[in-house]
């Protein structure tokens, strides 16, 4: 008795371990600050949510709430702590709970000194490097990251035939992601169907019951959405459009995406395929759920290529059905279908050659080691927040050390100019700002106009944002810039959207003087001789 109390204990201390060492593989990889690339978009709405007061005349803020679920259960979080605390509370509980769901799932594929934390790793490192449609796991805090986490455990219940427990899991994820959580749950249906019929199992009544109770708990996630889509026929078809193949192509339009991803993904896919054929000999029940898993995500894919090609890009049909992101769902199953693979084939050619455990730590460290090199070498380069650096300018300077430098430099007069905003400006301030930026309202606490990120998910306030985004930010010359922006216009905009403030870039002698004539803009910020790649001005009008 004592034996075994002492080796289950062995065990729960060596899972606990390897949950520590992938968290920690997740916040080396991923630590950048706050805000990460969505979390200055839902983390700002959770917190006007429940404080009406922040950001209380901002256009997007005040839009229809499609993740209803997540701001209830995280949104709080907000009222205690400033944004940046409750994103790292966030990121800790998503990567805990993905973590451990990624261990648990490594070490049902196959035994072995540490396993779990090769699988999760290679999974990350899969899912980041050979993504279609640039979906992603680990990252910033917000509701897939949570939705994510529960399919994985539920994914880990249905590999131990705990079906009902797997049903209740997943109607948890697709609450708080609809589409994230609800995309998995149809290809476990699709699977548990194809068991039912082929390998002629039984269903159980109670499974049937718990399935039920599954979909309701979606509910949680299915209402709010539903209730996004506008009772408005020539509404709807137009908003359809605008999310497609105005906002988001790069998720839904597969003629989008770039040749390499295309070509990164196939590799991937045929990396699973000699994965499998590899792994026959150590190959047990539960892989082949996890290779049916991966197979069904790509005919989902192949169904949005044929969408988009049999439909074409002016069929409203094909909007309406490709805002569903066929191309979710393969960027998370293929990845985690191959890492199982290849940790099967390491593991199983590791343990019938000489080298043994001394072989598969080497190539787990060489996996980590060369991950976290790549990861860390690029935040060294870059360490501004993921949030501003894909979308704040970066420096131009050919040596890496002054562009390091100038990059940090012009982020910095980003965050003063957001910061004079929130010391110096009332809080029902609207501003109009540069056209990608993201992180306006999360520096400074004050509204926006319209931003290019911050698109609203209901019909009706899609429309007003696409009118917001073209008449603040009209196509001159192929390219949407304030810095081409006519004075005139810019004065009749502030005076058409009630906006007090602008905040410019100023980057050229041109951009840095063109109010210097113009009485109708007050410069605010930086200080009279003073300089700033970015300035705030005040609209006073014909005063």
């Amino acid at each position: 008795m004592r034996g075994k109390t002492k080796k289950y204990q062995i065990n729960l201390l060596g899972y606990f371990s390897e949950v520590v060492l992938l968290v920690l593989v997740f916040a080396l990889s991923h630590g950048n600050p706050p805000p990460d690339v969505n979390e200055a978009h839902y983390l700002v709405k959770a917190k006007h949510y429940w404080d009406s007061g922040f950001c209380p005349t901002d256009f997007f803020l005040s839009s229809a709430d499609a993740h209803l679920c997540f701001y209830w259960v995280f949104g709080w979080l907000t009222l205690l702590f400033e944004l940046p605390v409750v994103a790292w509370i966030g990121r800790i509980i998503s990567w805990i709970l993905i973590g451990s769901a990624l261990v648990t799932l490594g070490r049902k594929v196959t035994k072995g000194i540490l396993t779990g934390l090769f699988f999760g790793t290679v999974f990350v490192i899969l899912t980041e490097k050979c993504h279609l449609a640039g979906e992603w796991v680990i990252g910033g805090f917000e509701a897939k990251t949570i939705a994510y986490g529960m399919a994985f455990w539920g994914l880990n219940r249905a590999l131990e035939s705990k079906w009902s427990q797997a049903w209740l899991l997943c109607g948890v994820a697709s609450a708080f992601h609809v589409l994230a959580g609800g995309w998995i749950v149809l290809c476990l249906l699709s699977v548990r169907i194809g068991l039912l019929v082929i390998k002629k199992q039984k269903l159980v009544f109670g499974e049937l019951i718990y399935l039920t109770l599954g979909g309701c708990l979606s509910l949680g996630g299915v209402v709010p959405g539903l209730l996004l889509s506008s009772s408005d026929p020539t509404v709807a078809a137009e908003a359809n459009y605008l999310y497609v193949h105005v906002r988001l192509p790069h998720h839904l339009v597969v003629t989008t995406f770039s040749t390499e991803r295309i070509l990164m993904f196939l590799v991937m896919v045929v990396g699973l395929g000699f994965g499998w054929k590899l792994s026959s000999q150590w190959r047990q029940p539960s892989h082949k759920l996890v290779v049916y898993l991966a197979v069904i995500s790509l005919l989902f894919a192949a169904a949005g290529v044929m969408i988009t090609f049999g439909l074409g890009n002016g069929s409203p049909l094909q909007h309406r059905l490709l805002r569903f992101y066929f191309y979710r769902t393969s960027d998370v199953l293929v990845p985690l279908a191959t890492g199982g693979m290849a940790c099967v084939v390491v593991y199983g050619v590791c343990r019938e050659s000489n080298g043994g455990m001394r072989l598969s730590g080497s190539i787990l460290l060489l996996v980590i080691g060369l991950y976290l090199a790549d990861a860390l070498g690029d935040r060294y380069w870059d360490p501004r927040p993921r949030g501003d650096v894909l979308t704040l300018p970066k420096s131009k300077k050919k040596d890496p050390l002054a562009r390091k430098e100038n990059t940090l430099r012009i982020h910095r007069h980003w965050q003063l100019a957001c910061l004079w905003m929130r010391n110096n400006s009332p809080k029902d301030a609207i501003a109009i700002t540069p056209l990608r930026q993201q992180t306006f309202k999360w520096y400074s606490g004050r509204g926006e106009v319209v931003t290019r990120k911050d698109m609203p998910q209901d019909a009706s306030s899609l429309m007003i944002w696409n009118e917001r985004r073209n008449a603040v930010y009209p196509l001159v010359d192929g390219s949407r810039s304030l810095s081409r922006v006519g004075n005139d216009l810019l004065a009749a905009n502030c005076v058409r959207y009630d906006a007090d403030y602008l905040v410019l870039t100023q980057f050229s002698e041109e951009t840095r003087h063109r109010f210097d004539q113009d009485p109708r803009f007050i410069k605010m910020f930086p200080r009279e001789g003073n300089f700033s790649y970015y300035g705030v001005f005040k609209f006073v009008g014909t005063q």
